[in-house]
């Protein structure tokens, strides 16, 4: 939540500057940098909607609940970041290239993109003390949790802010490469060039954090290591002889719904299989407490051979 919030300020100050800087330079690249700061102050709106539906309680409609909340709207700021950002900058850049004319006022266009290098780097640096101080309770390096990790938001707010900072780079390479007039007609095309390059850059941001909340839409699994404990949890019941099946799904960044067909000892009573069923629901939230929801089948091994099979699912 903080990091979001922290970019949804910065970003609507870097966006009022942008805009104002391509108005008095006439820069494509300050134009494509201010539609690029624009869809990341929106999809900060987006990222504070997920943040704020997912903890809806779970109803009839929706049994599982609404924690994928996060996972769409993180995928309709993929979309938008595409949309909106990616598309005009490369057509604002073509634009450019067709009818090349030099910016004005560029003196402009330097103050400002110095003071977003600035915002941005504050917004990102805050994001990844975020990122760091969640890899650390997870055990994990920071990179290795960037991979693993179910949180769409944090890691859709570093990988905007990363192509903001190059983006803001590529907009003074244009500038300044026409500002000193270098190359083919007194360098008119490199703010042309500098546009299309943050198109490009924000083109492949939207498809990594399109595929990654594709991913989880779909139904991901948990991770091996999370996967590996819940296993070693059920395994380790003394009542319990082998996992069959163990089926994980992500509701939710920190909420994971385990499906189990589980063999058990013969012999044993319903009160004894109860309690079991308990005692194993109870070892896996302790193995990895982001089990959520349960749901056990349970079959004695004799059963499991081709007799009728009892089971029992809780949730």
């Amino acid at each position: 939540m903080l990091a979001v919030v922290g970019a949804l300020i910065a970003n609507c100050l870097i966006t009022i500057l942008k805009f104002l800087a391509a108005v008095m330079t006439g820069s494509s690249g300050m134009m494509a940098e201010a539609l690029h700061s624009l869809a990341d102050t929106t999809n900060q709106i987006f990222l504070l909607l997920g943040l704020r539906f997912y903890k809806r309680p779970a109803t009839e409609k929706h049994p599982f609940g609404y924690g994928k909340e996060r996972f769409f709207w993180s995928f309709i700021a993929a979309i938008f970041i595409f949309g909106v950002g990616a598309t005009f900058a490369i057509y604002e850049g073509f634009q450019k290239l067709t009818h090349p004319h030099p910016p004005e006022n560029l003196a402009w266009a330097y103050w400002i993109l110095g003071i977003s290098f600035v915002l941005e780097s504050g917004s990102i640096a805050l994001a990844l003390y975020q990122e760091i101080q969640e890899a650390h309770h997870e055990g994990m390096s920071f990179l290795q949790y960037l991979r693993e990790s179910k949180d769409p938001t944090a890691k859709t707010v570093i990988f905007e802010d990363s192509a903001a900072l190059i983006g803001i780079i590529f907009a003074f390479i244009g500038i300044y490469l026409t500002d000193i007039q270098w190359g083919p007609n007194k360098g008119a095309y490199w703010d042309g060039i500098a546009s299309i390059a943050i198109g490009v850059v924000l083109g492949i941001v939207a498809f990594v954090l399109a595929r990654t909340s594709r991913g989880l839409l779909l139904g991901e699994a948990a991770n091996p290591k999370e996967r590996r404990a819940i296993k070693k949890s059920i395994d380790s019941h003394p009542n319990v002889v082998d996992t069959i099946e163990l089926l994980t799904m992500h509701l939710a960044p920190k909420q994971i719904l385990v499906n189990a067909h589980v063999n058990l000892k013969s012999g044993l009573t319903n009160e004894q299989i109860v309690q079991t069923i308990a005692e194993i629901e109870k070892n896996m939230k302790e193995a990895e407490p982001k089990v959520d929801m349960i749901f056990l089948e349970t079959a004695s091994v004799t059963e499991s051979k081709g007799k009728e099979k009892s089971s029992q699912r809780i949730k």
